[in-house]
C-alpha cells in the first residue's frame, strides 16, 4: 500500500504531457542563450581598462593647475586697494577715484548713475542717501566732502518724477487745481500723487461724470486719508458735474454709476414702470435701497425730464 501511494504521488507531480515537456525545453533553451550572451559581452566585448602612472600624474598636474588658477582668481578679485581718503567733490569724482575711496567698481558706477539721475549732490545728506554707500564708510568720508554744484548735469527724463516737489515749489502758491479740468500730468504736480494715483482720479471722475466736492477723493481706494489731508488745500471743484443721468428714460444697463449698483438700477427702472416717472430726487427715497446718504451723493447727478 505504501509503495502504491508513493508511486501515485510521483505520477501526480512529476509526470508531464508531451506539450509540457516541449514548453520546458523551449524555456530552458531561451535561458541558456541569454546567459551565454551575458558571458560573451562580459568577457569579450568589455575592453581592459588600464591607467598608467604617467596618465595619473598628468591628471594630478591638471587638478593642481586648476586649483592654482582658482586661488589666483580669488586673490585677484578679493584684494581690496588700500583706502586713501582725501578732500574730494562727489559731483566731479570719477569711478576710479570712488574705488580709491573704498567702493567697489560696481558701487562706484552705481553712485555715479545716482548722481546723474538727481542732477548732482546738493548737500551731504544726498550723499548719505546713496544706497550702496555703507554708513561706516560715509562717516569716514563726511569730513572730506567738499560740495560744489555739478556743471552741465541735468536729471534724465526717466527720473523727472523724483523732482515733483521742485515743480510744485516753482508753481505759484495761489494756483489751485480744479479737479474737473486737470489732466494726469497736472495732477502729478501734487505731493504724493504719481502716475498711478493721477490715473485713478481721472478714471473715477469719468465714472462719476465730474466731481461735485473735493471730499469725493476719499472714495478712491488708492488715496488714503494721510494723502488726502495734504492735497486738500491744493485742489478745488468749481464746475459741477458735466454728465448727468436721466433716470426717467435710461435703461438699467445705462444707469450704472459709482452710487448706483446693478440691483439699484433695476429697482429704479421697475419703480418707474409701475408708478410713472420721478418728479423729484426725493422720490427715490421710496425705493428700499436708497437712504439719505445715497440720495445726498446722487442728487447732483440726476436729470429729471
Amino acid at each position: 500500500m505504501k509503495t502504491n501511494r508513493f508511486r501515485h504521488f510521483m505520477y501526480s507531480y512529476f509526470t508531464y504531457t508531451r506539450g509540457e515537456k516541449n514548453a520546458a525545453l523551449v524555456l530552458c533553451s531561451i535561458l541558456i542563450v541569454l546567459q551565454a550572451n551575458l558571458w560573451y559581452q562580459h568577457y569579450y566585448l568589455t575592453p581592459d581598462v588600464f591607467i598608467s602612472s604617467e596618465e595619473i600624474g598628468l591628471a594630478a598636474d591638471k587638478i593642481h593647475l586648476k586649483e592654482k588658477n582658482i586661488n589666483q582668481f580669488t586673490t585677484k578679485y578679493n584684494k581690496r586697494e588700500e583706502i586713501v581718503i582725501a578732500p574730494f567733490n562727489p559731483n566731479t569724482t570719477d569711478s576710479s577715484q570712488f574705488v580709491k575711496l573704498g567702493l567697489s567698481p560696481k558701487q562706484a558706477s552705481s553712485i555715479i548713475r545716482f548722481r546723474d539721475r538727481i542732477g548732482g549732490f546738493k548737500n551731504k545728506e544726498d550723499v548719505k542717501n546713496v544706497r550702496v554707500l555703507h554708513a561706516s564708510l560715509y562717516e569716514k568720508w563726511e569730513p572730506f566732502i567738499e560740495l560744489s554744484p555739478a556743471k552741465g548735469v541735468k536729471p534724465t527724463e526717466k527720473y523727472k518724477s523724483d523732482f515733483k516737489s521742485n515743480r510744485e515749489a516753482s508753481r505759484p502758491k495761489w494756483l489751485i487745481l480744479d479737479l474737473n479740468k486737470v489732466d494726469t500730468t497736472e495732477l502729478q504736480d501734487l505731493p504724493f500723487i504719481g502716475s498711478g494715483r493721477s490715473k485713478a482720479i481721472i478714471n473715477y471722475r469719468e465714472r462719476l461724470g465730474g466731481f461735485c466736492t473735493v471730499e469725493q477723493l476719499k472714495e478712491i481706494r488708492s488715496i488714503p486719508d494721510s494723502v488726502y489731508k495734504i492735497i486738500f488745500p491744493k485742489v478745488k471743484v468749481e464746475s459741477g458735474p458735466y454728465k448727468k443721468l436721466n433716470i426717467n428714460s435710461l435703461p438699467a444697463d445705462s444707469l450704472r454709476h459709482p452710487y448706483i449698483n446693478k440691483q439699484l438700477a433695476r429697482l429704479i427702472v421697475a419703480y418707474r414702470e409701475q408708478h410713472g416717472v420721478f418728479k423729484s430726487p426725493s422720490d427715490l427715497k421710496k425705493i428700499p435701497l436708497v437712504d439719505e446718504e445715497i440720495l445726498r451723493k446722487l442728487a447732483p447727478y440726476l436729470l429729471l425730464n
